[in-house]
């Protein structure tokens, strides 16, 4: 049977108990606390330890067109220099345009030379044809001149010979005259040549209204000889018409220099000085215009970026100084600080505590102290 009675040692007992117990309690909220202090210490931002990444201009190679990539000419990590060929697409496409595009050239030359020949030898026919229409103008007006001219030179002649018998007529009936009066001679002889010059008269009046009128004829058709002047045929010139020939020559020039220049875009280039950071392609494979290929990144570092909360901004002035080391704490120089962002920026991930954690931070820009290696993380601290 077990005895609850308290003996009289048990109360010592209890009393020692919780002084033990109070002891071991305090140490634990101690080692609690230092704990705490040590975290805080590693998580809390301060300006003596500021964590950056080495900045370095940085350009990538793309497909300018669309191809199979030929070959890759550098390899990771290679130093290169701007304008080196970096890589080649394939040039089957391009050589094929060139080859139509060259026996369409062609072709286009010799329809050039084979119409112009033709049009050459239609124009030598119409002209010739034009010659013979206008030199059987030429000949019916000179033709209607000489005939007026006769025609005048007729009515000439008959007047000059009306006159000529209205002389005579008249002469004789002077002489018949005082033979009638004398009885000599009968009175109806003299009366038939009255009439007889009388009607030669009339016809000279008639002869000489001809005559006016065949000297007009002749004035008008002498006036057109002198005015006509053949026109020229009704064709197209030569070159006129192998103008739209011309053009269809020099669109097709157009596309061979085009091609041309879609060659050289098959060479690609180093744009700058640096080394080859990123291969994205492998020979052989195809490549859509615009895609990158090869990342190229300047081996000389242009400054250093550092992120840092509200509460450190406030300790750092745009003309401090800080201290560069490595994470091996290797030193790499003093630099200045150059800029502080005026507002928060996206923390690059690869400087996240927690990477499913996104975080935003004031950016710090500070010169390279050009001993630093491009994309390496470094150690800031902020110089008193």
């Amino acid at each position: 049977m077990v005895d609850w009675t308290p003996s009289r040692r048990r109360p010592g007992l209890v009393r020692r108990g919780f002084a033990a117990l109070r002891r071991t309690t305090s140490g634990v909220v101690w080692l609690a606390a230092i704990a705490a202090l040590v975290w805080l210490a590693g998580v809390s931002p301060s300006a003596a330890g500021m964590t950056g990444i080495v900045d370095a201009a940085q350009s990538s190679v793309t497909a300018p067109v669309s191809g199979r990539v030929a070959a890759i000419l550098v390899a990771l990590h290679q130093e290169v220099e701007q304008g080196q060929v970096i890589a080649r697409l394939d040039d089957s496409d391009v050589r094929l345009r060139l080859t139509q595009a060259t026996y369409e050239l062609e072709r286009l030359r010799a329809d050039l030379v084979r119409e112009a020949a033709d049009r050459e030898q239609q124009s030598v026919a119409v002209v010739a044809e034009h010659g013979l229409d206008a030199g059987v103008e030429q000949r019916r007006l000179v033709s209607a001149v000489e005939a007026a001219q006769l025609a005048a030179l007729s009515t000439r002649t008959q007047l000059e010979e009306a006159r000529v018998r209205v002389q005579g007529a008249a002469v004789e009936a002077e002489r018949l005259e005082p033979l009638v009066q004398q009885g000599m001679v009968a009175e109806p002889d003299l009366v038939h040549m009255r009439t007889e010059r009388d009607a030669l008269q009339k016809r000279i009046s008639e002869l000489e209204t001809l005559h006016r009128e065949h000297l007009a004829h002749i004035e008008l058709a002498t006036q057109r000889l002198r005015e006509f002047k053949p026109a020229g045929p009704a064709v197209l010139s030569v070159d006129t018409a192998l103008e739209p020939m011309r053009w269809r020559l020099k669109q097709q020039q157009a596309a061979l220099e085009r091609i041309a220049e879609d060659t050289k875009l098959l060479t690609l280039q180093a744009p700058i000085r640096g080394r080859i950071a990123r291969i994205s392609v492998e020979a052989g494979e195809w490549a859509a215009a615009g895609r990158s290929l090869v990342a190229i990144v300047d081996a000389t570092p242009r400054r250093i970026l550092a992120y840092v909360p509200d509460a450190v901004r406030g300790q750092i002035g745009a003309s401090a100084k800080v201290r560069v080391t490595r994470a091996d704490a290797s030193e790499l120089g003093t630099a200045a600080v150059e800029t502080i962002s005026p507002s928060v920026v996206r923390v690059p991930e690869r400087l996240w505590r927690d990477p499913r954690q996104e975080e935003w931070a004031y950016e710090l820009v500070v010169a390279a102290t050009g001993m630093e290696r491009p994309g390496e993380r470094v150690q800031l601290s902020l110089l008193r």
